[in-house]
């Protein structure tokens, strides 16, 4: 089986939560003040995964 992503697993108590990421990264190479600037964020790598996310969070 090939994945064009490797998700991060979290064991918890609630059960094992997978997680895929993507980053966003603003400004250019040439632009210093926003060089650094990046967002990574988590998405549920499955169904489970965001079933059990969505019973922890109360919804």
């Amino acid at each position: 089986m090939s994945s064009i992503a490797v998700p991060m697993l979290l064991d918890t108590i609630a059960g094992r939560i997978g997680f895929v990421s993507t980053v966003t990264i603003f400004g250019t190479p040439v632009d210093i003040t926003l060089s650094e600037l990046a967002i990574e964020a988590f998405f549920p790598a499955d169904a489970e995964s965001a079933a059990l996310l969505q019973r922890l969070a109360g919804g």
